[in-house]
């Protein structure tokens, strides 16, 4: 994957992970790497493939941390203002926030649990390896 690539879209997980909306990231992104927002939109339809990626990268591991916190207080946030909201649009927009808050949180997870069983298995082929070695 491309530094710059691997850039904007830890930029793009970041903020929208923040609570911002995604088309205000869009726009921000495609001024400041001189993308199109259809660059831009395109990546965000295909964050099931590179946000597994993202995480997984040993560099970024405090950076899946501090999301998980940040997704955290957004979820907290909507709910807030699902509960206080005098309109349906409002309602709606901050049930959105969560569903894609927790469809993030839930590629987070997934791509650790997916890490740590490879970890595992690396463990145990190099264990075989080494009782192989002394037989």
């Amino acid at each position: 994957m491309d530094v710059e690539i691997l850039k904007r879209r830890t930029e793009m997980l970041d903020s929208i992970c923040k609570g911002f909306h995604p088309s205000e990231v869009v726009s921000h992104l495609a001024e400041k790497f001189k993308v199109s927002e259809r660059c831009l939109w395109s990546d965000w339809e295909r964050r099931e493939k590179w946000v597994p990626l993202l995480l997984s990268l040993e560099k970024y591991a405090e950076f899946a941390d501090g999301m998980e916190t940040k997704l955290n207080a957004v979820q907290k946030a909507a709910w807030s203002t699902y509960m206080r909201a005098t309109n349906d649009s409002a309602k709606v927009g901050a049930l959105r926030l969560v569903l894609d808050s927790l469809e993030v949180h839930s590629n987070a997870v997934l791509s650790r649990n997916i890490l740590q069983r490879l970890e595992h298995v690396e463990e145990l082929a190099d264990k075989k390896a080494k009782e192989d070695k002394f037989r």
